[in-house]
């Protein structure tokens, strides 16, 4: 039987340093711009994909500084990818689109489109803005009329997680709306996101949920403050066909 094979990596943060190391002082992540930061990463994850033979990608968004938007496309190029992306909270639809256009999208201003894998329906959704938003949320449940399964892309985790990140406002801010959309439709839905720079898999009702690890950094998912990891990183390959999806994370550690 025929499968899709998919990288998702996300959250890659270039030319953004962290500040804080170890336990991070109050509940918002403070970075400083350094040209060239977590360059060595993505390149590392970029080759492991490459290695593998993998050719479909997905970028799970937060690129990172306006300035660094530019070498990650450049970088991007070098491999023979067909790349899929959606947009994270430090990214926005203006400096992006110029690089990767899906011709002007659905939903005005917004990056979110869709694809038809053998499988199942593949949806992009923006959620730069903290927000999937009214309009993307009709959009959403058009697409899913009629579709019995769905794979969808977007940077924000839908169900909570309970993790110290997910109680500090980073959450989406209508995830209630979105859960409840998804939860009515009557097809089951694989969702797939970053943002919280860690691994975790969840589910509720007909959503099944699979938060992905960062190319940066990650935060530790059990701990009574916000604490970060910089020696781990990574992300996850997706194994698609006509029964289920099959997940796997790979890690990277610095020595």
């Amino acid at each position: 039987m025929t499968k899709t094979i998919l990288a998702f990596f996300t959250d890659v943060h270039l030319g953004q340093k962290l500040i804080a190391k170890g336990e991070i002082t109050g509940t918002k992540m403070g970075y400083e711009a350094t040209p060239q930061e977590h360059e060595h990463h993505l390149r590392l994850v970029l080759d492991d994909i490459a290695r593998k033979g993998i050719s479909k990608v997905v970028f799970g968004g937060d690129i990172g500084t306006a300035h660094s938007v530019a070498g990650f496309f450049e970088l991007l190029r070098a491999y023979a990818f067909d790349v899929s992306l959606i947009l994270g909270n430090h990214d926005t639809y203006v400096n992006v689109t110029p690089y990767y256009d899906k011709g002007g999208g659905t939903v005005a201003g917004k990056l979110c489109y869709s694809q038809q894998d053998p499988h199942l329906k593949r949806i992009f959704l923006d959620t730069s803005d903290n927000a999937v938003g009214d309009g993307q949320r009709k959009w959403l449940a058009r697409e899913l009329e009629g579709v019995k399964r769905a794979a969808i892309f977007l940077h924000h985790p839908i169900v909570p997680l309970d993790t110290p990140i997910d109680r500090t406002g980073a959450a989406l801010r209508d995830r209630d709306e979105v859960r409840s959309l998804l939860i009515g439709m009557g097809c089951r839905v694989s969702l797939f996101c970053g943002h919280y720079h860690m691994i975790d898999e969840a589910r509720e009702a007909n959503i099944w949920q699979y938060v992905s690890p960062a190319v940066s950094y990650q935060i530790v998912k059990q701990s009574d403050c916000l604490k970060d990891d910089t020696g781990t990183f990574g992300y996850r390959i997706l194994e698609m066909d006509k029964e289920e999806i099959k997940t796997q994370v790979v890690l990277f550690s610095e020595p």
